[in-house]
């Protein structure tokens, strides 16, 4: 009876232990208004464990991946405070305007906040004159060019889909688009989007991203 105990306890001891944990996700890019977005076929997904490449600097990332966000918000509020400048200086003479008039100034002043709330992200993420984020574009290529080619690496399929095994700990999850590229280098032959997360054992994560347009 007891050596029936102990085989049980054995194989589920041994299942337990080489049970397997898996991040899985799909992978999309907009391809146009009419067919919105499909299966980035070809996409590569490549797995850094945090122990392995303890040089990985994940916080570059970071500041291209933000910097560059926070970037666009700034130049899009640029662009309405502009165009509603523009509106004002045409506008006609008189108290019959003056209500639109004074729309159009509170509209250039929401304009004009958000401009400086997006420049003080720009400065945070050391993104505010182009010397500094095209350093930093630089220097995430670089980077990511040093990359072992034997880490763990998945290519997306015909649906969108992919799926590695993967045991507990944190890992930094690269994602390098097939069908969509951006204006910057580390883009130029792809666009990327990188995650940082944590493990544990027997808990499967979803990690799934859409490319968008620039």
């Amino acid at each position: 009876m007891k050596k029936n105990i102990f085989t049980l306890l054995f194989v589920s001891l041994t299942f337990t232990g080489y049970s397997q944990t898996k991040i899985s996700g799909v992978i999309t890019y907009y391809f146009n208004e009419y067919k919105g977005y499909k299966p980035d076929v070809g996409a590569s997904v490549i797995l850094i464990d945090s122990l392995t490449i303890r040089d990985f600097n994940y916080k570059l990332y970071e500041k291209f991946y933000y910097g560059k966000s926070y970037q666009d918000l700034y130049f899009g509020a640029m662009e309405l405070y502009d165009k509603f400048s523009s509106s004002l200086k045409k506008m006609k003479k008189g108290k019959k305007y003056d209500k639109d008039r004074k729309i159009i100034k509170w509209a250039m002043k929401q304009a004009q906040e958000s401009m400086e709330r997006n420049k003080k992200q720009l400065v945070k993420y050391e993104y505010d004159t182009p010397q500094k984020y095209l350093k930093i574009g630089v220097d995430l290529y670089i980077q990511l060019l040093k990359l072992d080619e034997d880490l763990p690496k998945k290519t997306v399929d015909n649906n969108g889909n992919y799926s590695m095994n993967i045991n507990p700990g944190v890992y930094y999850v690269y994602i390098k688009s097939k069908n969509r590229t951006g204006l910057l280098i580390p883009e130029t032959d792809g666009k990327i989007y990188i995650k940082k997360i944590k493990i544990l054992e027997n808990s499967d994560k979803d990690i799934s991203y859409n490319f968008e347009l620039e």
